[in-house]
């Protein structure tokens, strides 16, 4: 994987998140939409014991400020959040056994925070996208004018703000939506609640979209990923 931009070589984490990701995804295309969806929990599970090996290392450690996210804030759960097709259908599927949080989703609507905040925490922890787990900011504030629309800090202004999370993450969800673009299966990004909810009572919904019929509705799709090129017949 290279920088489109620049032509240069990503930066060692994304490219390490990436390589995981897609050491899982390249054989489970093999065996069909199942094996997909099982990819999916590995590369969150990768991404995380990246971020976690990172976050143990004493010069990491010592040189970072420690997060503001804890519960009770929030601000994050507030916003659109996005994830990629093969989440949403591996959040689905997981949920299909979660009775409870299936119903607090059932009762969402448009304009309401994510579904799945409950006294001020992640009812979904376990299950939640990789953009989910990329939001890490060492300043509250951060996540409060976003929310507010206001200008934000980012690296370059901020000394404090730490890129190490949102590299992996970013690196991991790359990884997992690239091979499957590449091989004629469509991976958009899409609105998390409105995508989901309209997923959790087809049990279909992932042979839909492996067999490249989407079930999601075009108004959930969010532009970070080309188009799959058209396979010749």
């Amino acid at each position: 994987m290279r920088d489109q931009t620049r032509g240069a070589p990503p930066p060692p984490l994304e490219q390490a998140a990436f390589e995981a990701a897609r050491a899982n995804v390249a054989p489970a295309m093999k065996q069909g939409s199942a094996a997909v969806l099982d990819a999916v929990l590995a590369t969150w599970a990768d991404a995380d014991r990246l971020f976690d090996k990172l976050r143990a290392n004493p010069a990491y450690v010592l040189g970072a400020p420690p997060a503001a996210c804890r519960r009770g804030c929030g601000w994050c759960c507030h916003q659109k959040v996005g994830a990629a097709a093969a989440e949403v259908l591996a959040m689905s599927r997981a949920l299909a056994e979660r009775p409870t949080e299936a119903r607090m989703l059932q009762s969402w609507k448009k304009g309401q925070p994510c579904a799945f905040l409950k006294d001020g925490a992640c009812a979904v922890y376990d299950i939640r996208p990789l953009k989910c787990r990329s939001l890490w900011h060492v300043d509250v504030r951060h996540c409060m004018a976003k929310y507010a629309g206001l200008p934000v800090s980012g690296a370059k202004t901020d000394p404090s703000f730490r890129h190490e999370p949102k590299i992996i993450y970013e690196g991991a969800l790359k990884g997992l939506a690239l091979p499957l673009i590449k091989q004629g299966h469509d991976c958009p990004g899409l609105e998390l609640m409105p995508a989901l909810k309209a997923v959790m009572d087809n049990p279909d919904a992932a042979s839909q979209w492996w067999m490249g019929k989407s079930p999601f509705p075009a108004e959930t799709v969010l532009d970070w990923f080309p188009k799959p090129a058209k396979k010749k017949r």
